[in-house]
């Protein structure tokens, strides 16, 4: 792999998937080193906390969309009035959605609490993408650690 695959590889993995560097130096099969310099020059860290702050933010703005949709519907039996069709659709299959991901987050966490930190992040994530295949229908294909 050239340097600039494994580079962007890595960065993905710590910044996106949020590998440490000693299990991307495995993955990658190059120094911990390298990766550890790598990240300083490309912001890593930086980069790491925006896309956590994106996926939150994310989640806290599909929730409020969630609640406008849910007044909305109820506005409208206030005033005595059918909801609208696509309304009822649309919070409907958000709220489905949500409650998909809370189950889902709920269960990784619970995962990572009874396993060891260091004992199997293997174990941990294969359970992570066996309740992701339960929850969402989806299988993902994990990288090898």
């Amino acid at each position: 792999m050239k340097k600039s695959q494994l580079y962007d590889r890595a960065e993905q993995l710590y910044t996106e998937e949020q590998w440490t560097f000693e299990a991307i130096a495995k993955e990658l099969q190059c120094s911990d080193r390298s990766l550890r310099n790598w990240a300083k020059e490309g912001r890593w860290e930086e980069k790491r906390a925006g896309f956590l702050s994106m996926r939150q933010n994310l989640t806290a703005d599909v929730q409020d969309i969630a609640l406008l949709l849910a007044r909305k519907i109820k506005s409208q039996l206030e005033d005595e009035m059918e909801p609208s069709p696509h309304l009822m659709n649309a919070f409907t299959r958000m709220a489905s959605s949500l409650l998909k991901v809370r189950e889902y987050e709920k269960d990784i966490e619970q995962s990572a609490a009874e396993l060891a930190p260091q004992d199997d992040k293997d174990k941990a994530r294969k359970a992570a993408a066996a309740k992701f295949r339960e929850v969402f229908g989806v299988d993902l294909e994990l990288p090898q650690p």
